[in-house]
């Protein structure tokens, strides 16, 4: 009789932000800084209002395509450490580095 072989496990989501799975997420690849700005700002605002408490995922990318310092990265963090700081409770940098976790405020 051969060997079994043990199955695969399932592919699980990677838990983030104080153990919470991201409740959605947005993309910034390709748009411009003012883009990117406005629709942050319409993103944390809109989950801010209707979901308190949720978790979610902003992605900047790392910035290899900026000419100097990451824009989208950078002009993010700049928006969770000012103008979105009251809407925002809690934030932390993503593993790999390409975007942020958010939990708006409760």
């Amino acid at each position: 009789m051969g060997k079994r072989r043990p199955g695969k496990p399932a592919p699980q989501k990677i838990r983030t932000l104080h153990g919470s799975f991201p409740d959605d997420e947005l993309d910034l690849h390709g748009l411009k800084a003012f883009e990117a700005e406005r629709r942050v700002r319409h993103f944390v605002d809109r989950w801010a209002r209707t979901q308190p408490g949720a978790i979610l995922r902003i992605v900047t990318g790392k910035g290899a395509g900026s000419a100097g310092t990451p824009v989208l990265r950078t002009l993010v963090l700049e928006m969770l450490n000012d103008e979105l700081s009251a809407q925002v409770e809690d934030w932390a940098g993503d593993a790999g580095g390409g975007a942020y976790l958010v939990r708006v405020r409760g």
